[in-house]
């Protein structure tokens, strides 16, 4: 089962014995309002009372292991979006200190006389322009003059595309082991 069915049919379950649960409390308060109310029915009201509290314990406990696993299934799910997050963060490094390295060569390639693509240039320019200038005025000096290629060419534009961390997270495996979902509030409640 994928962790976002997962994560929706473990809520549903602890819903379900959530509402039980708040249903028999409320009973069993009505039962102890009426063993004072009902003083000649006292011990049968308590009974009842008696009986319904074992209920609402049941109910919370199992109640309780649906959120406990719901939990689980959030930090796995928490940890897998995590794992893109750092990936996604990294590959955005890299392509960054790629680009720097390709400003700097740039730089380079200009100050020591070489005729780069006005893109190229531009970039350079829009990354540092004193680094621009300073490349400049060093290429007056430059004995030698070699056309280059754009550092550029090879990159095609928009073709990054993004996993969402969440999405990916939500459809990989959940956690086995968990509480029944088929389980029944009637197969937890005394009757």
């Amino acid at each position: 089962m994928k962790i976002t069915e997962a994560k929706s049919a473990y809520y549903k379950q602890y819903q379900k014995f959530s509402f039980a649960a708040a249903d028999v409390a409320k009973q069993k308060e009505e039962a102890e309002k009426n063993a004072r109310l009902h003083p000649d029915k006292a011990e049968e009201f308590n009974k009842q009372a008696a009986t319904l509290e074992i209920s609402l314990e049941a109910l919370n406990k199992q109640k309780e292991e649906y959120m406990k696993h719901n939990e689980k299934i959030a930090e796995m799910e928490c940890a897998y979006a995590n794992m893109i997050v750092s990936q996604q963060q990294s590959e955005a490094m890299e392509e960054s200190a790629a680009e720097e390295l390709k400003i700097l060569e740039t730089a380079r390639r200009i100050m020591k006389g070489d005729i780069v693509p006005p893109q190229d240039e531009e970039k350079l320019m829009k990354y540092n322009f004193k680094l621009y200038m300073a490349a400049k005025n060093m290429a007056v000096m430059a004995k030698e003059h070699e056309e280059d290629d754009s550092l550029w060419e090879d990159e095609e534009e928009g073709t990054d595309e993004r996993i969402d961390p969440m999405e990916y997270a939500g459809e990989q495996e959940a956690p086995e082991g968990g509480p029944s979902l088929d389980l029944e509030v009637s197969d937890v409640v005394e009757e």
